[in-house]
C-alpha cells in the first residue's frame, strides 16, 4: 500500500520493509524526523523514461536511498550503540546521506 509515513516511524520500523524497496521524501525540504516519505518499489514506473514511481512525483518525493543501505546504516548504530534515540538514528541516515560513510557515534 502507497502512503507517506514520518521519516522517524520508516527508521524506527526498517525492519518490515522489503530489501528491493526504496525510500523517497521531499526535494525541496529540510528533512527532520516528522517529514513525510514514502518507502516504495522503484522499479515500479509507469514506463522506462520514469526515474520514480508515480506516487513519489504525485508528492514531490525523490529518491533518497536504498531500504537495504537504511537497514545497514541502523544496524551500525545499534552495533555502536545499544540503546539509540529516534534523533541519533536520523543523524546516522543524514550523515550516511550526505557523506556515504557511517557515522562513528559518540
Amino acid at each position: 500500500m502507497e502512503k507517506r509515513m514520518t521519516l522517524r516511524t520508516i527508521l524506527t520500523q526498517i525492519e518490515t520493509f522489503e530489501w528491493s524497496d526504496a525510500l523517497f521524501l521531499p526535494e525541496n525540504e529540510t528533512w527532520s524526523l516528522e517529514t513525510q516519505g514514502a518507502v516504495l518499489d522503484p522499479d515500479d514506473v509507469e514506463d522506462d523514461e520514469d526515474e520514480v514511481p508515480k506516487f513519489a512525483k504525485d508528492h514531490d518525493l525523490m529518491y533518497a536511498l536504498d531500504i537495504q543501505t537504511i537497514q545497514g546504516i541502523v544496524e551500525n548504530a545499534y552495533e555502536q550503540k545499544s540503546e539509540c534515540t529516534d534523533q541519533e538514528l536520523f543523524e546516522a541516515f543524514t550523515y550516511y546521506y550526505d557523506h556515504d560513510a557511517f557515522i562513528v557515534m559518540k
